[in-house]
């Protein structure tokens, strides 16, 4: 277990580094929504019930428009909505006021409905210093939780993948959009990453043959996405049921049953559905799915012409889904998209031809969940909202796919050379789009985009508007986390694990660890029985292989 542990915070710093890059290059409400989330959570930080379960409210947006919310008794300087240069990318952020503190009074925010849990999490520095120093603490603190969901996913999958391609995934799902959101105060960053955490934690938990002592973690890990995705926004239920429909359907009972004799699961089982009653109960109470009629004929699409809106417009949510920064105004090349959107989208598309039905099932439900729910939701409230789905939106749940294709994959196609070239693959190819992105959000920051830049203007160390720590510093975190990064995901294990021999007095396993009765494939490779877990737990990187460690 000591080897794991320090597999986990191995990709922990390798997570945090490139996540926590973006919290030092960001001017203050740089990252979308970051105003409204700040004052949500200066407010739940005072730990006052009446700013906790704030009365909702009709309030202004950043534009004056209106807008359900409520009012938070917070510093009035954190009403510093970046609106002087937000969706005008060749404005640098030099003509904002930036965070500062002054008197508390009633500031309003569009977020003031949503779950306090979040910001409990990130509201106390906020709360204390709201200045420059406070907005970095609280978002290293959000970039802290969505590493260490990741490095739990990750020391997750890599124990239990067959050839570590499933765990190697991580790198095509935690995508430079999810660092920049991880970057700034928004909870839609720990939703995607708890999404991640799920189907990391829930492929090898429900779609593998039971094994309740070695799998003790994944349920834990299981549990803890849950509760997440079900409280901190209020499209996490639809994400969480569509996501154990996925993956529980069709039902293994005598698995199931094989479970339920942990108290581990019994009281994880409790707290989830704890947590679903909560969540519904704020939803309704706090009536997060109300919204204000806009002006007389601000929106008149006919219902035809928002499908076809809709449809017509799946490059954006590719983009959405991979990368776009600030107020959704930092648009890389298309190259750089084209490069993750091939890459992973064959992965998908592989998996889907090579898995069996039951997988395709899987696919489905997950699409209909990611695209298909949205995709109504937006067309039944054109006229009341417009057009406001974005990528970031589905990858809570359209993480599940890469992750599943992989999965089915390294059991299907992949031997351990080809699952090791896969690897090393996406190392070289996606990676380094992060660094593309930083770059060109703190161009646009610093200086303004022009429209047709060329490759000379992307000089992210010159400009108008500089963040107070230097336009050097996460540059350095972010380069020095994709390299941390890189070195992790290469020294991954690809080998198959030799089983284990019986020992004396001991009778030879005589099923595999991956199958079950009824559900073995014959003509394909197959996990060894083994007496124990420790055979993952040497396949970890850095672990000590000597066999007094094991």
């Amino acid at each position: 277990m000591r080897n794991g542990r320090r597999s986990w915070l191995v990709a922990f710093v390798a997570f945090f580094l490139v996540f926590g890059a973006w919290c030092f290059a960001a001017p203050f409400d740089g990252p979308a929504d970051e105003v409204q989330h700040s004052i949500r959570a200066a407010g739940v930080a005072s730990f006052d019930p009446g700013q906790i379960f704030a009365r909702p409210a009709v309030v202004p947006d950043a534009f004056g428009k209106p807008g359900m919310g409520a009012y938070q008794r917070v510093p009035v300087g954190m009403d510093a909505h970046a609106v002087c240069f937000g969706f005008k990318p060749h404005v640098s952020a030099a003509c904002a006021t930036g965070l500062s503190g002054g008197p508390v009074g009633e500031v309003s925010t569009s977020a003031g409905r949503y779950n306090p849990l979040y910001y409990f999490a990130v509201g106390v520095p906020l709360r204390l210093w709201p200045n420059w120093g406070g907005l970095l603490v609280a978002r290293l603190i959000s970039s802290a939780i969505c590493a260490a969901l990741l490095a739990s996913a990750f020391v997750s999958l890599l124990r239990w993948s067959r050839f570590g391609l499933t765990a190697a995934t991580l790198l095509a799902v935690a995508t430079p959009m999810l660092a920049h959101l991880a970057g700034g105060v928004n909870p839609n960053s720990v939703e995607i990453a708890a999404g991640i955490a799920f189907f990391a934690a829930g492929i090898p938990l429900l779609l593998e043959p039971p094994d309740p002592v070695a799998k003790r973690s994944l349920v834990t890990l299981l549990g803890i996405s849950a509760v997440l995705l079900l409280t901190l926004r209020s499209a996490g239920p639809a994400w969480f049921a569509f996501a154990l429909f996925a993956l529980a359907v069709p039902v293994r009972w005598r698995w199931l049953m094989e479970y339920w004799r942990l108290t581990r699961v019994k009281l994880w089982t409790g707290g989830v559905l704890l947590a679903a009653v909560l969540s519904a109960a704020w939803i309704v109470g706090m009536r997060t799915g109300e919204l204000v009629p806009p002006t007389p004929g601000e929106y008149s699409f006919k219902t035809g012409e928002a499908i076809a809106i809709y449809a017509d417009s799946w490059w954006v949510y590719v983009e959405g889904l991979i990368g776009v920064a600030g107020w959704f105004d930092v648009i890389m090349w298309t190259p750089f998209y084209l490069v993750w959107a091939v890459l992973v989208g064959g992965l998908v598309v592989m998996g889907g031809v090579l898995g069996d039905w039951t997988m395709r099932w899987r696919y489905l439900v997950v699409l209909l969940g990611g695209v298909a729910l949205p995709g109504f939701l937006q067309v039944s409230q054109a006229n009341m909202t417009g057009f406001i789905i974005n990528g970031r939106y589905m990858l809570p749940l359209l993480s599940g796919l890469p992750l599943l294709a992989a999965w089915t994959l390294e059991r299907r196609l992949f031997d351990a050379r080809q699952s090791r070239t896969m690897t090393r693959t996406m190392i070289i190819f996606l990676l380094p789009v992060h660094l593309v992105l930083l770059v060109w959000a703190m161009v646009r920051w610093q200086r303004g985009m022009p429209t047709h830049a060329g490759v000379g203007f992307f000089n992210p160390l010159v400009g108008s508007w500089h963040p107070p720590t230097g336009s050097l510093t996460p540059l350095v975190i972010m380069i020095a986390g994709l390299l941390f990064t890189a070195v992790v995901f290469w020294r991954v294990p690809h080998d198959e694990p030799a089983p284990v021999l019986p020992g004396p007095g001991e009778a030879p396993a005589d099923e595999p660890a991956a199958k079950s009765d009824g559900v073995s494939e014959p003509g394909l490779p197959t996990q060894r029985e083994l007496a124990s877990d420790t055979w993952r737990e040497s396949r970890l990187p850095w672990a000590d292989s000597s066999p007094g460690d094991r």
